[in-house]
């Protein structure tokens, strides 16, 4: 059943690739963590994007697929607003469930507050703020949803020039209570480095190698004003990323590898995060 959507996407984005106007390419960044690019006035981006995810413990096992589409608008050259739409299957092995539909939607908002233009390269820095929307099924097991409206807020900056890239990055989510769990709020810290290997003219097809480091907290959950032991806790990631683009639409794909961890109690650690996006802008 994945397969085939995936291979979907794949020949969607190839029958995309030929009608490609000759626009200017948007700036890179990086996959798992915010970047301070905003698109350019009246812009639009479309992305499809595939996540998969995988957790074990000493007695659970969880996987998570999911196929978004996510749309970009800029209302300014600094101010952009969007949404993204996920739908998501997510499975507890050992007859503990499996769920498909409809996840939680997301609205969003960027402002790049400050810029400064060098020879061949750019420093820029940017504000996101976005609301997650109780659209996904939180009544299954495993839910898709989590019943909650969600506030996430957060400041990324970054250098770019031709050859060389790095980004940094700090988000905080705000969790409210939903079908009386109230996930614990999460903060996020990232650094991102990267490279062209190869200058190529704008008319060619272009390289872009970068290697994220992802640090996430999670604060315990709350059932019903009690707070659950086996939640919470923080993990770092190492995530290596490639971005391939050709004028206006780009491939980009990387892996999220854990390399340490302190969670609170038994629960399921990451054993990996993958994901791959189709990116077209207009």
């Amino acid at each position: 059943m994945r397969k085939p959507f995936a291979v979907t996407l794949v020949a969607l984005a190839a029958g995309v690739a030929p009608i490609l106007a000759a626009a200017p390419t948007r700036a890179h960044g990086p996959l798992f963590s915010p970047a301070p690019e905003t698109i350019f006035k009246g812009g639009t981006e479309l992305t499809l994007g595939l996540h998969t995810e995988k957790a074990t413990g000493a007695s659970e096992h969880e996987t998570a697929y999911e196929a978004s589409v996510e749309a970009e608008y800029g209302l300014t050259a600094d101010w952009e607003i969007g949404i993204e739409v996920p739908y998501a299957r997510r499975d507890l092995d050992d007859g503990g469930g499996t769920a498909v539909g409809l996840g939680d939607l997301t609205l969003e908002t960027k402002y790049q507050f400050w810029g400064r233009d060098l020879p061949g390269a750019q420093y820029k820095a940017a504000a996101l703020l976005k609301l997650k929307l109780p659209s996904g099924e939180d009544a299954r097991t495993p839910r898709l949803g989590s019943g909650s409206t969600d506030v996430i807020a957060g400041l990324a900056t970054g250098y770019e020039s031709r050859r060389w890239y790095w980004f940094a990055s700090a988000v905080y989510r705000a969790n409210t209570e939903g079908g009386g769990l109230e996930k614990g709020d999460r903060q996020f810290l990232n650094l991102v480095g990267g490279i062209r290997p190869v200058l190529t003219a704008y008319d060619e097809p272009d390289t872009v190698l970068m290697l994220e480091l992802n640090w996430e907290r999670s604060a315990r959950d709350d059932l019903d004003g009690v707070a659950l032991a086996n939640t919470g806790g923080w993990e770092l990631f190492v995530s290596p990323v490639i971005w391939w683009t050709y004028r206006q639409f780009a491939v980009r794909g990387g892996v999220q590898i854990p390399v340490a961890e302190n969670l609170n109690g038994i629960q399921p650690s990451s054993d990996y995060r993958a994901r791959v996006e189709f990116v077209y802008h207009f």
